[in-house]
């Protein structure tokens, strides 16, 4: 072709670049106008005639120019279009000029309102403080800023009889769609979160091979209600619905095998869960006793360790979790880096994709199980399956017990169901076959590092022993209470020492005590009932607080964990939270009410029994409740 209008070598270049597309990816009804297109496109660059390329494309010199600007317009991300501009019907704004229509003459005889429009939409503090502003205002403001320009009243917009919202809101949307990020922005945090937290490229990272090299831990609160027990005045007891309880699971990237899970009746989980759970998939899981009929093990156990007997203390390598307050704690943070060399990975905040295997399985677990109950409160208050659940949970009485059973069973369950993203296998048929067929056996806890697991959720602190003046022994205080011991206590040769003590969160009744040289000094136990009734350290700061606020004189007859037990069955008549927390006081001491009739206090027993270690107190014309009042709540 003579007189060519493009360099062909900077053709030739460009279209080295191009993306080829196949005929058969464009509609058949535009295939032929495209094939004839790029054919006669080729045929210039390749440096045919004009009249070699009409023969044979029946395209004259104006329209192959024409095939060749459109190929050449860059597009709204920068590239180049290439044959992508050959497709018939595609609009192509060739030289990135504005195509006709009132609007965008409008936008081209006046640049500033781009920015204007743009800059109020997306909340540019340069013309807006309002955040999210809605079409309808931003219409009125661009009419006043189109007054502001000199613009006349029989000119566009104002000589339409919607003086150019339609046109404006269509811009509006076509603006959303080439600015992503700030659509994003501007339509939530969390969509801007996930838009900044998506690849636009090739994945980098890479799904672990070995069993036990990665997994996934996160909490999820369960869908579900269960009723709690309170006991009244009269030693009658009541049934009432609890706060919904909270799943822990430990999940095998690698194999999708549920290893462990904690549960936790709190309002809020703590470290303490999380801890727990990362125990229970270490160490051997033990079989429950199934009290619902129907619910029983599959033939391997359903669990790791259960299913493969030499998997004792199967280590992990890395965790990956949230960004929640009670994973980020010190506490579990160096139990799991420094003690069992474990390497934690929290991900992006609010980007619950990241760990999306864990949540696919809390997913699939209410669906397939919690939902299907009667007392489900659904996945939220809209749900279809949420049908006056309070109700149904009434005639079914389910209990804390029961769903722990429920849960044991689901998760064997899914331990032994065919998953779609490791081939169809079940997660323990996945596990069987890497461990013993690839020889990919995890790295098993030596005696050393089985006691550190054992002791995972275990604190340790320091206190100065106290006494040796005034006849008194040798003590240690924690948590409002004092601690001794025949070995600290029968002399005085630990006073002024600091010591140090290994703390179970679980039950402080006791701590164990060692010498300042490292050497073991023995079990310290709690005066009172603080040493007679094994209780959590939420549960002492609890009776603390609340014999502050009552200004309970200190007698040796004081009955701390039993007056905050009452309190909060008597709040618990109105306070869901109130009713929970009593029976995780119990539950604490072992003792459930409706299982062990002796726990069902018999407060004129309890009163005639206590009755004569009152000092300077008249009690003979005394009514039971004054007494009541007296012994157990102390007004």
């Amino acid at each position: 072709m003579a007189n060519k209008k493009y360099n062909l070598e900077e053709l030739k270049a460009y279209q080295d670049e191009w993306s080829d597309i196949p005929e058969e990816a464009v509609p058949e009804h535009l295939r032929k106008k495209f094939s004839l297109r790029k054919k006669a496109v080729d045929m210039y660059i390749d440096g045919s005639t004009t009249q070699e390329i009409f023969s044979r494309t029946g395209l004259s010199r104006v329209l192959v120019i024409r095939a060749i600007q459109r190929m050449l317009t860059i597009d709204a991300n920068g590239n180049m279009l290439g044959y992508n501009g050959l497709i018939p019907n595609v609009k192509v704004n060739i030289n990135n000029e504005i195509p006709p229509g009132d609007f965008n003459k409008l936008l081209s005889r006046y640049p500033e309102l781009k920015d204007f429009i743009a800059g109020n939409h997306y909340g540019d503090k340069k013309y807006t403080t309002e955040k999210n502003m809605n079409a309808k205002t931003l219409h009125g403001k661009f009419l006043k800023k189109c007054f502001d320009l000199g613009i006349q009243e029989h000119e566009y917009p104002f000589n339409t009889a919607n003086m150019g919202y339609v046109t404006l809101c269509k811009y509006l949307k076509d603006l959303d769609t080439m600015n992503v990020n700030k659509a994003a922005k501007r339509a939530s945090k969390d969509d801007m979160q996930k838009i900044c937290s998506t690849g636009i490229g090739e994945r980098i990272t890479r799904n672990t091979l070995y069993p036990f090299n990665t997994v996934q831990v996160d909490g999820h609160i369960i869908d579900l209600l269960y009723n709690v027990e309170i006991v009244n005045i009269d030693g009658t007891i009541d049934k009432i619905p609890a706060t919904r309880a909270w799943l822990f699971a430990v999940i095998d990237v690698s194999t999708r095998c549920i290893l462990g899970y904690s549960l936790s009746q709190e309002f809020n989980y703590n470290q303490h869960d999380v801890l727990d759970a990362v125990k229970n998939a270490i160490v051997p899981h033990e079989r429950l006793h199934y009290t619902i009929e129907g619910l029983s093990y599959p033939d391997n156990g359903g669990f790791p360790t259960l299913a493969f007997p030499e998997l004792k203390y199967p280590m992990i390598d890395n965790i990956m979790l949230d960004n929640a307050k009670s994973h980020l704690a010190k506490h579990p943070v160096s139990k799991l880096t420094e003690k069992l060399q474990i390497s934690l990975n929290f991900g992006s905040v609010a980007t619950p994709e990241t760990r999306g295997i864990v949540e696919r399985f809390f997913g699939s677990l209410e669906t397939r199980g919690f939902h299907k109950l009667p007392m489900t409160t659904g996945s939220n208050t809209r749900d279809l399956k949420r049908r006056d659940p309070e109700k149904a949970l009434k005639k079914y009485d389910i209990t804390y017990d029961e769903i722990h059973e429920i849960i044991e069973a689901l998760i064997a369950e899914y331990n032994n169901t065919p998953h779609s993203g490791i081939h169809n296998l079940t997660p323990l048929e996945s596990m069987r076959k890497k461990i013993y067929e690839a020889g990919m056996f995890p790295t098993l806890a030596d005696k050393e590092l089985r006691k550190e697991v054992d002791q995972l959720g275990y604190m340790v602190d320091t206190r100065t022993v106290r006494g040796g003046k005034n006849g008194k022994r040798a003590y240690i205080n924690y948590e409002g209470s004092e601690y001794r011991s025949n070995e600290l206590s029968i002399t005085n040769a630990y006073v002024g020492q600091k010591i140090t003590i290994l703390i179970n969160p679980r039950d402080i009744s006791t701590v164990e005590a060692y010498a300042e040289d490292g050497h073991y000094i023995g079990t310290l136990k709690a005066r009172g009932e603080f040493g007679q009734k094994s209780h959590s350290i939420k549960t002492r700061k609890l009776a603390n607080k609340l014999a502050r606020e009552r200004g309970r004189a200190k007698l040796e007859f004081d009955t701390p964990i039993a007056a905050v037990e009452n309190h909060l069955n008597n709040e618990g008549k109105t306070s869901r939270r109130k009713a929970t927390k009593a029976e995780i006081i119990r539950r604490e001491q072992g003792s459930k009410l409706s299982e062990d009739t002796e726990n069902v206090i018999d407060f004129e027993d309890r009163i005639h029994e206590k009755k004569n270690t009152f000092e300077g107190i008249d009690t003979t014309d005394m009514s039971m409740e004054d007494m009541y009042d007296l012994l157990f709540v102390r007004k």
